[in-house]
């Protein structure tokens, strides 16, 4: 198959997250099975030689990359002229089209293109679908003006949980419409974990402090300014907390600023972006990961912490919820007092936090990308199979 995925998200940039790498593993796993895959994505001018090598590196050879010039840019949607000769040359050699993502500028154009070449496309929202958090408005215009017949005329639409399929049925979506896939992670990366301590030496926390950690992108809908609050009330003795993740535009000072505000300028540390060996030293270092979303499709860092072989204390608005809930972690409701309670829990009962602790290597095996990965395949097939007929 020639396969075409479309992202408005830059393949070469880290910060994006989980969208990027989710991206880079299908296409490799897919090019591993003889397929010929080509991205169509953005070039979001923040080039970075490392990361750059990192995105060549780490791609199949039969994966082609299409980093689209970027002309103007309002927060995630770019405007790229160049989008139109680029679909003009990979829309009609394609033969199936995976859309990540949904308020963008650039899959208006690719599925007008494959509707006039009767290529059979795909959408998979990413959390994105549901009009919340931000620029409401803006996003209502557009499901208006474009999202709704994007939709209606894709083959299907992946959900990466149960609850990201509520959501889009609760939004006007057929249930047969959503094909439900989970996310996964590269657990090739936790094979030979890093010694302990070393993320610890490097932000300045003893040995015998206690680490909670959040690990993500710095949003609102992320909930940091309530595990801030949260934190403040404990009054933990010797415990840090640590915030890492790249930052929303603004939003990092506006933490820095509740920080002060609590006098907590020594306990709690703001790491900046951590990725790879970084990102994989701050899990295994933390004594419980804690992610405290009011919204999370899936949530594949709480995988990762998982695989890292540290206990998690997540919200149940986070997707991954039923494969943690009180096997490797706790789940709560988003709302202060059930977060606390959750953390001076998993902090105190050390037979629960060991039974966790213990159950993390056997519960990482169930989110290998292999089996979300061949589904996708097997789901390319069917819909070519069915335009046949």
């Amino acid at each position: 198959m020639n396969i075409l995925f479309v992202t408005q998200y830059d393949l070469a940039n880290p910060d994006y997250g989980g969208p990027v790498f989710k991206v880079r593993y299908l296409s490799n796993y897919l090019a591993n099975l003889g397929h010929n895959v080509s991205v169509v994505t953005v070039d979001d001018g923040k080039d970075d030689v490392k990361h750059l090598q990192d995105l060549r590196d780490s791609l199949h050879d039969r994966v082609s990359t299409i980093r689209l010039k970027t002309l103007w840019r309002y927060r995630a949607i770019t405007l790229n002229p160049s989008v139109f000769s680029v679909v003009q040359r990979q829309v009609p050699t394609a033969d199936i089209i995976h859309i990540f993502g949904f308020y963008d500028l650039l899959s208006p154009f690719v599925v007008r293109s494959a509707r006039i070449h009767n290529v059979p496309y795909i959408i998979e929202p990413i959390g994105m679908f549901a009009p919340i958090v931000r620029s409401l408005l803006k996003k209502k215009i557009y499901h208006r003006l474009l999202g709704r017949r994007l939709v209606s005329e894709a083959e299907c639409i992946i959900a990466t949980s149960t609850q990201e399929k509520e959501e889009l049925v609760s939004n006007g979506l057929k249930s047969q419409h959503i094909v439900i896939r989970r996310n996964g992670i590269d657990l090739s990366e936790f094979s030979n974990l890093p010694e302990h301590g070393q993320m610890r030496s490097r932000l300045g926390i003893h040995p015998d402090e206690r680490l909670l950690l959040y690990l993500s992108r710095l949003s609102s809908k992320k909930n940091p300014e309530m595990l801030m609050q949260v934190f403040a009330k404990l009054d933990l003795p010797k415990t840090k907390l640590v915030l890492a993740g790249p930052s929303e535009s603004g939003y990092l000072e506006k933490l820095k600023l509740i920080r002060k505000e609590l006098e907590l300028e020594n306990d709690i540390i703001f790491a900046g972006p951590l990725f790879g060996d970084e990102k994989i030293s701050a899990l295994v270092d933390a004594d419980i990961f804690v992610l405290p979303s009011t919204n999370e499709n899936f949530g594949n860092v709480i995988a990762e912490s998982v695989a890292a072989g540290t206990p998690v204390v997540i919200t149940n608005k986070c997707g991954i919820a039923p494969y943690i809930k009180d096997r490797v972690g706790l789940t709560v409701s988003p709302k202060q007092q059930e977060l606390q309670q959750a953390i001076v829990t998993l902090l105190s009962d050390t037979s629960l936090y060991k039974k966790f602790e213990l159950a993390c290597s056997d519960v990482a095996k169930e989110f290998s990308w292999d089996q979300p990965a061949a589904s996708m395949e097997q789901l390319y097939k069917k819909i070519l199979a069915s335009q046949l007929l």
